[in-house]
């Protein structure tokens, strides 16, 4: 793919804008926690980089279906992808799961309530 000069400031920028956005509404749907992981935090934004965020939330839902509320209600303009987890979940995750630990490396948390779930 030929390299377009800016456009990784641009995608930057929209990554920003859009995750504001996020941190503004999500708490008004019930997020008790926002944190973003991937590229994105860790300064390695190209044009293609998608918004990864961990979402913590009360729910009953199944996990598959869980990112559905969070895409319909936040309409995302960019390419975002929703990990949301019940806060039982995430802190037995975070102790057991690789994947988890691996997330935590570049885990930039946006905003939690005073159970502090994701730190």
């Amino acid at each position: 793919m030929p390299i377009v000069f800016g456009f990784a400031n641009h995608r930057k920028n929209c990554l920003e804008k859009e995750l504001s956005k996020f941190s503004n509404e999500s708490k008004q749907l019930g997020a008790k926690s926002l944190g973003v992981f991937g590229d994105y935090p860790l300064g390695k934004v190209s044009p293609d980089t998608p918004l990864d965020l961990i979402i913590i939330q009360e729910t009953e839902k199944n996990f598959i279906n869980r990112d559905e509320f969070w895409i319909t209600h936040l309409r995302p303009s960019v390419h975002t992808r929703f990990f949301v987890f019940t806060p039982e979940e995430y802190k037995n995750l975070k102790i057991e799961s690789h994947t988890i630990k691996i997330i935590k490396q570049s885990l930039e948390i946006i905003f939690q309530d005073e159970d502090k779930v994701i730190s």
